[in-house]
């Protein structure tokens, strides 16, 4: 069976999505090993931040495999099952294990209280099985349905909102406040529950108002170029802050007045996750 070179673009940003994913987990595991002396060895940063910023650079990642398949009009099933495995390992896993690996290391007698184990395993499970369930719904239906919105939170956005909190914490040495230790796990629930909620969320997408790409465009580009980077994780993380709460709230009043599948130009690249 032969394959058309233009899909070979868009499933190679896929894939290297799922590999930073997986490099992710493995070198912040890596991180606890005590013959392997790895703290801050890595472009100056400590292993488990890289790991986090690799989860940043995936969010980014996949919005171009997205662009790339509308662009070569190269959009297949194979490539959207691929695009959504990769998406539960970089934006699922990476980021639960992440906090798990965080948390043990930076506080651990806070880590030991049964208490505050339990609670942070609740809120990893939530946080993991409502990745997969948000992928799983997106697998089962057609996305385009939706038109300029998403339902929920995506997944890409919620990965990267829980590495960027976790670079801003340690970059400020929030954990050695322990009432803030609970802040993760807290973060964690949330950006699960708002991935599988039925709130819309406007998409970023080319749009026929002109004010409105005046200001995302470069917005866009902006958080691109610092992310890959590795700098400014406080205008990332008030970026995607100030995009949800707008976005949901906007959405959420005016619902009755929504109209799925409008107010979108049609070269716009279209996502599901």
């Amino acid at each position: 069976m032969s394959v058309s070179p233009r899909y070979i673009v868009p499933n190679f940003f896929t894939g290297i999505n799922f590999l930073l994913g997986f490099f992710s987990i493995l070198l912040a595991a890596a991180f606890y090993h005590p013959d392997l002396n790895l703290d801050r060895t890595f472009v100056g940063k400590a292993p488990l931040i890289l790991s986090a910023w690799f989860v940043v650079w995936c969010t980014n990642l996949d919005k171009l495999d997205g662009f790339a398949a509308k662009l070569m009009n190269a959009s297949s099933d194979f490539g959207a099952q691929f695009d959504s495995l990769a998406d539960l390992v970089a934006f699922g896993l990476a980021p639960a294990f992440l906090s798990f690996f965080y948390l043990q290391n930076v506080n651990p007698s806070w880590f030991k209280h049964p208490i505050n184990l339990m609670g942070l395993l609740v809120a990893l499970t939530i946080y993991v099985l409502c990745a997969a369930l948000r992928l799983a719904r997106y697998n089962s239906k057609d996305a385009d349905e939706l038109g300029p919105y998403f339902m929920g939170l995506p997944s890409t956005f919620s990965g990267g909102f829980v590495c960027l909190s976790l670079i801003l914490y340690d970059k400020y040495e929030l954990y050695q406040v322990k009432a803030l230790n609970n802040a993760l796990p807290l973060i964690l629930i949330t950006c699960g529950i708002l991935m599988i909620s039925p709130l819309y969320l406007p998409k970023l997408v080319k749009r026929k108002t002109k004010w409105i790409n005046m200001i995302q465009y470069p917005w866009i580009v902006v958080g691109y170029v610092l992310s890959f980077c590795m700098t400014a994780p406080e205008f990332l993380i008030a970026s995607l802050f100030t995009y949800g709460l707008i976005g949901f709230s906007f959405c959420y009043l005016q619902k009755g007045t929504i109209q799925l599948g409008s107010e979108v130009s049609d070269d716009s690249a279209s996502s599901k996750n």
